[in-house]
């Protein structure tokens, strides 16, 4: 378990960070600090000992697959991939299980077909706990008794932790359960605080039934559009936020207003423009992360900044939540469609509250719906209007993709 009081001090050190940190400019210096202060954990990663000590913009910018492919050669602690992966498929059946010197590891949900694998300290779990809490939480929840679900596909000592955080009861339910069973243990938990993809937040709110003790509703690991945003309030009225994390860390919480916020008071964001877009991809630097250094990491997820600074006053920057993934985009003819376009195309047609797909390749697109006629007049005449000439058809809505992760709009070319 967790040290309660490095939890508090990660979590006062987060909130003298947000309170004090008021200036773009103010926030480099921090963030030239913490680069300064990793050298010596890049030194022991072998993938990246030649260049420790170099400025940032020199080390080559990498891909997820890269780590994956040479996991050995992406810690610093020397940890083999074989004895990770075993220790993560213990956590998953919710044994308490860790690597030499405390060090935890665990899976991501694997939307890409790889299933991610991450290390974390105790130190890097304890400021995992103490920042989420930070950001998440208002400051006097740490004092009263919350109850804390967390719905995901793999159980960690990262998430176990929590309960040495402060008065909370912790209950993950395993996205494994089928969907009556994983409502039901939602609903005899009754948690303060609810984290959970969006499928999981629509499961509940079609159940017609409120959690009465709900304060605080997020949502993470896959899209949600603005109109199912807006429809699960109003049926759970409470408000779901955005949470960014990925294997790669914990990347952005919401602000006050719910405007999702990315984490650059220990990270670095550098943008790289998609052509024909407004949108982002994000290549990102971790800071704080020693054992399993993340070092101008190109993640394939669509960001998209506001037009204007958020109006919580806060200097980090914000975002849309994020619609998709890179090879969601569907492109044709020089033409390159947004995945929230085409939610909001359909939401509209189809309405908040309905399941659908949409899949488009090369020669046209397919919605599954169970009204594919007004989805396919809705697309069609949006496509028409954006002057792309490609057919739209209809199928019926079969179930679930088989994925760990709700994946409603999609790009499959050449039929791959």
């Amino acid at each position: 378990m967790a040290d309660r009081a490095a939890i508090l001090r990660a979590w006062a050190e987060t909130r003298w960070a947000m309170a004090t940190v008021r200036s773009r400019a103010a926030l480099e210096r921090r963030q030239a600090r913490l680069w300064r202060r990793l050298t010596p954990a890049l030194a022991a990663t072998p993938a990246l000992a030649a260049l420790a000590g170099r400025p940032l913009s020199d080390f080559p910018v990498r891909s997820p697959a890269e780590i994956r492919g040479d996991f050995d050669r992406w810690n610093s602690v020397g940890i083999s991939e074989a004895n990770a992966r075993a220790v993560a498929a213990a956590a998953e059946h919710g044994e308490s299980v860790l690597l030499a010197g405390g060090v935890a590891a665990g899976f991501s949900t694997g939307t890409s077909g790889a299933r991610g694998l991450f290390l974390a300290s105790p130190a890097e779990r304890v400021r995992y706990l103490g920042q989420a809490l930070a950001r998440l939480l208002k400051p006097w929840a740490l004092l009263s008794g919350k109850r804390i679900a967390l719905c995901l596909r793999a159980d960690s000592a990262l998430y176990r932790d929590v309960g040495a955080a402060g008065r909370f009861d912790f209950r993950f339910v395993p996205l494994s359960l089928l969907p009556p069973d994983r409502i039901a243990a939602i609903m005899r938990f009754d948690p303060h605080v609810l984290i959970a993809p969006p499928h999981v937040l629509a499961e509940l709110a079609r159940t017609q039934t409120k959690l009465p003790s709900l304060e605080h509703l997020f949502y993470g690991a896959e899209p949600i559009g603005d109109a199912e945003r807006a429809w699960i309030w109003g049926r759970l009225d409470v408000r779901p936020d955005p949470v960014y994390q990925a294997t790669e860390g914990f990347l952005g919480a919401p602000c006050r207003l719910g405007i999702l916020h990315l984490n650059e008071h220990d990270m670095v964001f550098e943008l790289e423009s998609i052509p024909g877009t407004s949108r982002f991809r994000p290549i990102v630097t971790d800071l704080r992360r020693t054992t399993q250094p993340i070092i101008r990491i190109r993640l394939d997820d669509l960001i998209e900044p506001l037009d204007e600074p958020c109006r919580c006053g806060a200097v980090t920057r914000a975002v849309h939540p994020v619609e998709g993934r890179f090879d969601d985009l569907w492109r044709w003819d020089g033409c390159v469609v947004c995945p929230r376009d085409v939610d909001n195309v359909l939401a509209t047609a189809l309405g908040a509250d309905t399941d659908w797909r949409a899949i488009a390749e090369p020669s046209g697109a397919v919605v599954e719906a169970d009204d594919g006629a007004a989805a396919v007049a809705a697309l069609s005449a949006w496509l028409a209007a954006s002057g792309i000439d490609k057919p739209v058809t209809a199928r019926r809505l079969t179930g679930h993709d088989g994925e760990p992760k709700r994946r409603r709009i999609r790009w499959v070319s050449d039929h791959g």
